[in-house]
């Protein structure tokens, strides 16, 4: 399996994402926070992927965070709904959207994204409700989204970062800082925790 592809952007076309490493140019089939993701970044970028393989041809497809793979992963088990389907769910509402739709039995929210009718929303909602789950610390609800987003942009885990900065916040040196000056320090110390 591929777990991710990491790499400097190099274009798009249409959910087609660009990625060049080493001589190499990957063709992923992105969400649009990935394609957003990569595009927005100066650095070299990671991209979770997940390998579709058919008789005729085999597809990569990619996402921002692994728990946008795992909802992906989640929704092509669903019987009617292949991998191209899931893309456009997650493209066209969101990851942490689309769970709580789902949680929530929002046939009427899902029916509104593209291919989706009432009665594929209805067989969604029964299969996948209550089987999603938001990460503890959904992005709106991040101290430092900021922080949490410079260190996934240079290919660090969204939970491992959180975990980071939680660990950090415990020592009472951080106290010594405000605003600006805080975030720069979170964000240096970070790195180096990250790294090690």
């Amino acid at each position: 399996m591929i777990n991710s592809i990491a790499g400097t952007y190099s274009g798009r076309s249409g959910s087609l994402l660009y990625l060049a490493f080493n001589g190499i140019e990957w063709g992923i089939e992105a969400t649009e926070s990935a394609i957003v993701h990569a595009a927005a970044s100066k650095t070299p970028v990671k991209v979770f992927t997940y390998l579709h393989h058919r008789e005729d041809q085999m597809i990569l497809y990619g996402f921002y965070t692994t728990e946008e793979r795992a909802v992906f992963l989640e929704l092509i088990k669903v019987s009617g709904i292949g991998p191209k389907q899931a893309m456009r769910m997650l493209s066209g509402i969101g990851t942490d959207e689309l769970v709580r739709a789902l949680d929530a039995g929002d046939t009427d929210r899902l029916s509104l994204l593209p291919g989706i009718g009432k009665k594929t929303a209805a067989k969604i909602v029964l299969a996948l409700r209550g089987k999603l789950k938001l990460d503890d610390g959904a992005k709106s609800q991040e101290q430092f989204p900021d922080i949490i987003e410079a260190l996934i942009g240079m290919g660090f885990d969204r939970r491992k970062s959180r975990k980071a900065l939680d660990e950090l916040r415990k020592d009472t040196k951080y106290a010594a800082y405000k605003g600006d000056e805080l975030e720069k320090q979170l964000f240096r110390d970070a790195i180096v925790y990250l790294s090690s």
